[in-house]
Protein backbone atom coordinates (compact mmCIF):
# COMPACT_ATOMS: atom_id res chain seq x y z
CA UNK A 1 0.00 0.00 0.00
CA UNK A 2 1.29 3.46 -0.90
CA UNK A 3 2.50 5.57 2.01
CA UNK A 4 0.53 8.79 2.51
CA UNK A 5 2.37 12.05 1.96
CA UNK A 6 1.41 14.28 4.89
CA UNK A 7 1.72 17.98 5.61
CA UNK A 8 1.78 18.32 9.39
CA UNK A 9 1.17 21.89 10.56
CA UNK A 10 1.80 22.86 14.17
CA UNK A 11 2.20 26.15 15.98
CA UNK A 12 5.44 27.78 17.01
CA UNK A 13 6.42 27.85 20.64
CA UNK A 14 7.76 30.28 23.17
CA UNK A 15 10.81 28.14 23.93
CA UNK A 16 13.53 28.70 21.34
CA UNK A 17 17.11 27.56 20.83
CA UNK A 18 19.69 29.70 22.65
CA UNK A 19 21.74 29.90 19.43
CA UNK A 20 18.84 31.81 17.87
CA UNK A 21 19.95 34.88 19.84
CA UNK A 22 23.19 34.92 17.79
CA UNK A 23 22.16 33.64 14.37
CA UNK A 24 19.25 32.71 12.14
CA UNK A 25 18.20 29.05 12.27
CA UNK A 26 15.83 26.84 10.30
CA UNK A 27 12.43 26.98 11.99
CA UNK A 28 12.47 23.27 12.90
CA UNK A 29 15.76 23.78 14.78
CA UNK A 30 14.83 27.17 16.26
CA UNK A 31 11.73 26.07 18.17
CA UNK A 32 12.37 23.86 21.21
CA UNK A 33 8.97 23.62 22.87
CA UNK A 34 7.17 20.39 23.82
CA UNK A 35 5.66 19.71 20.38
CA UNK A 36 9.08 20.05 18.75
CA UNK A 37 10.54 17.78 21.43
CA UNK A 38 8.09 15.06 20.35
CA UNK A 39 9.23 15.46 16.73
CA UNK A 40 12.92 15.56 17.65
CA UNK A 41 12.56 12.40 19.75
CA UNK A 42 10.79 10.59 16.90
CA UNK A 43 13.62 11.59 14.56
CA UNK A 44 16.30 10.40 17.01
CA UNK A 45 14.50 7.07 17.44
CA UNK A 46 14.02 6.56 13.69
CA UNK A 47 10.22 6.82 13.91
CA UNK A 48 9.91 9.99 11.79
CA UNK A 49 8.59 9.17 8.34
CA UNK A 50 10.23 11.11 5.51
CA UNK A 51 6.77 11.44 3.91
CA UNK A 52 5.75 13.81 6.73
CA UNK A 53 6.52 17.42 5.89
CA UNK A 54 6.45 20.03 8.66
CA UNK A 55 4.78 23.42 8.45
CA UNK A 56 4.70 25.87 11.35
CA UNK A 57 2.36 28.74 12.13
CA UNK A 58 4.34 31.54 13.74
CA UNK A 59 3.03 34.59 15.57
CA UNK A 60 5.68 36.72 13.86
CA UNK A 61 6.16 35.07 10.46
CA UNK A 62 2.81 33.49 9.66
CA UNK A 63 3.41 30.24 7.77
CA UNK A 64 6.86 28.66 7.79
CA UNK A 65 8.27 25.56 6.20
CA UNK A 66 10.57 23.62 8.50
CA UNK A 67 13.73 24.87 6.75
CA UNK A 68 12.76 28.55 6.55
CA UNK A 69 15.31 30.53 8.53
CA UNK A 70 14.09 32.79 11.32
CA UNK A 71 15.52 35.28 13.78
CA UNK A 72 14.85 35.39 17.51
CA UNK A 73 11.57 37.01 18.50
CA UNK A 74 9.28 37.13 21.51
CA UNK A 75 5.69 37.40 20.39
CA UNK A 76 2.42 35.70 21.36
CA UNK A 77 -0.28 34.68 18.95
CA UNK A 78 -3.60 36.39 19.58
CA UNK A 79 -6.92 35.72 17.87
CA UNK A 80 -6.62 39.08 16.06
CA UNK A 81 -3.07 38.37 14.88
CA UNK A 82 -4.12 34.87 13.82
CA UNK A 83 -6.87 36.33 11.63
CA UNK A 84 -4.43 38.85 10.16
CA UNK A 85 -2.15 35.99 9.10
CA UNK A 86 -5.04 33.97 7.63
CA UNK A 87 -4.91 34.92 3.94
CA UNK A 88 -1.14 34.59 3.65
CA UNK A 89 -1.10 31.33 5.61
CA UNK A 90 -3.75 29.76 3.38
CA UNK A 91 -1.97 31.04 0.26
CA UNK A 92 1.31 29.47 1.45
CA UNK A 93 -0.33 26.13 2.28
CA UNK A 94 -2.06 26.03 -1.11
CA UNK A 95 1.26 26.77 -2.85
CA UNK A 96 3.02 23.94 -1.00
CA UNK A 97 0.10 21.62 -1.77
CA UNK A 98 0.45 22.37 -5.51
CA UNK A 99 4.20 21.61 -5.29
CA UNK A 100 3.97 18.38 -3.25
CA UNK A 101 0.45 17.03 -3.76
CA UNK A 102 -0.07 15.94 -0.14
CA UNK A 103 -2.56 13.15 0.56
CA UNK A 104 -3.37 14.60 3.99
CA UNK A 105 -2.97 17.96 5.65
CA UNK A 106 -3.02 17.47 9.42
CA UNK A 107 -3.26 20.66 11.46
CA UNK A 108 -2.67 20.48 15.22
CA UNK A 109 -2.53 23.68 17.27
CA UNK A 110 -4.08 25.68 20.07
CA UNK A 111 -7.20 27.80 19.71
CA UNK A 112 -5.35 31.12 19.28
CA UNK A 113 -3.63 29.74 16.18
CA UNK A 114 -6.66 28.16 14.54
CA UNK A 115 -7.80 31.49 13.04
CA UNK A 116 -4.71 31.41 10.83
CA UNK A 117 -6.07 28.34 9.01
CA UNK A 118 -9.80 29.11 9.23
CA UNK A 119 -11.52 28.37 5.94
CA UNK A 120 -8.79 26.16 4.49
CA UNK A 121 -11.16 23.20 4.31
CA UNK A 122 -13.15 24.79 1.49
CA UNK A 123 -10.08 25.76 -0.53
CA UNK A 124 -8.43 22.40 -1.15
CA UNK A 125 -9.76 19.04 -2.29
CA UNK A 126 -7.13 17.26 -0.17
CA UNK A 127 -8.14 15.46 3.02
CA UNK A 128 -7.72 17.95 5.87
CA UNK A 129 -7.85 17.17 9.59
CA UNK A 130 -7.87 20.14 11.96
CA UNK A 131 -7.32 19.40 15.63
CA UNK A 132 -7.39 21.76 18.59
CA UNK A 133 -4.61 20.68 20.95
CA UNK A 134 -7.04 21.27 23.84
CA UNK A 135 -4.00 21.31 26.13
CA UNK A 136 -0.30 20.73 25.71
CA UNK A 137 -0.30 17.16 27.04
CA UNK A 138 -3.22 16.17 24.83
CA UNK A 139 -1.58 17.89 21.86
CA UNK A 140 1.67 16.00 22.44
CA UNK A 141 -0.24 12.71 22.61
CA UNK A 142 -2.13 13.49 19.37
CA UNK A 143 1.16 14.35 17.66
CA UNK A 144 2.85 11.19 18.94
CA UNK A 145 -0.12 9.10 17.74
CA UNK A 146 0.10 10.64 14.26
CA UNK A 147 3.85 10.03 14.06
CA UNK A 148 3.45 6.45 15.30
CA UNK A 149 0.59 5.77 12.88
CA UNK A 150 2.71 6.76 9.91
CA UNK A 151 6.09 5.49 11.10
CA UNK A 152 5.09 1.85 10.83
CA UNK A 153 6.18 -0.28 7.91
CA UNK A 154 3.23 -0.88 5.56
CA UNK A 155 1.14 1.54 7.61
CA UNK A 156 -2.56 1.71 7.05
CA UNK A 157 -3.89 4.52 4.91
CA UNK A 158 -6.54 5.20 7.55
CA UNK A 159 -5.97 7.87 10.19
CA UNK A 160 -7.94 7.49 13.39
CA UNK A 161 -8.39 10.74 15.28
CA UNK A 162 -9.90 10.88 18.73
CA UNK A 163 -11.18 14.11 20.24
Amino acid sequence: MKQKKILLIISCGKKKAMRLHDMKLPASKAYKGPMFQVIDKAKREGRWNSDIFLGIISAKYGFLRDNDEIEYYDMRMTPILSKQHNLNVIKAIKKWQREENFDLIYILMGKNYLGAVAGIEGQLSTEIVIQNMVGLGIGQRKLKNLIDEYSKENSSSVLYVNG
